[in-house]
């Protein structure tokens, strides 16, 4: 079958072992994903899982191709995550100023009518700009530094809509242990647990 969500973390694995694994003892129902941030020798990496396709590793960093094709118009995204975070101790430019803080996971959705899912590269910094890149039809977030003691906490991610009449192509769903991975910031052993996550419609 269509192969829907994967990692980032092939990039480390070489060094560190996943950062992202399956879970089947702590969960809601079934299984759910355990994304923990760890430092892989060359670079800090954070936990990770997205919809699309991991594409290759590319210098200290990863190429990964951002979203699956989905043509629906949901209200919202409801699930369930658990988070410990820890303080930010690897930091890079431009987020040198974060080093102590805490740190926080993030669970981001978007709805696009892109041609084809977008090319992703870490180490040239090439991300989506989810503030003006005119393919977003619809976009949420969630971020939060604070512990959930071990437990797992409902949420409901209500969708932005930028542009009603357009029609979705492809959709990303991203959820990282730390919010600032990609930048190659955040705390080791931030850890986030994911499940039961599901589209509701109005």
């Amino acid at each position: 079958s269509p192969s829907v969500w994967d990692s980032a973390n092939p990039g480390a694995a070489t060094f560190i072992g996943s950062s992202t694994s399956p879970e089947e003892s702590f969960v809601v129902s079934g299984k759910a994903a355990r994304m923990e941030s760890k430092y892989a020798v060359i670079a800090f990496a954070a936990g990770n899982i997205y919809t699309g396709a991991f594409g290759k590793i590319a210098g200290v960093g990863a190429e990964l191709d951002w979203g699956v094709p989905f043509e629906g118009r949901p209200a919202a995204l409801k699930g369930y995550y658990s988070y410990a975070p820890k303080p930010i101790d690897n930091v890079k430019a431009p987020h040198t100023d974060k080093k102590g803080k805490m740190d926080k996971c993030q669970i981001t959705v978007f709805l696009t009518d892109w041609d084809q899912p977008f090319r992703i590269n870490t180490t040239e910094g090439k991300f989506v700009d989810v503030d003006n890149d005119p393919g977003i039809i619809a976009y949420a977030r969630l971020e939060s530094d604070e512990d959930t003691g071990g437990k797992y906490r409902e949420f409901t991610l209500p969708l932005e809509y930028r542009d009603k009449t357009r029609k979705p192509k492809y959709v990303v769903v991203a959820c990282a242990a730390s919010y600032l991975g990609d930048y190659f910031t955040g705390g080791v052993g931030s850890t986030m647990y994911v499940d039961e996550f599901e589209f509701v419609y109005e």
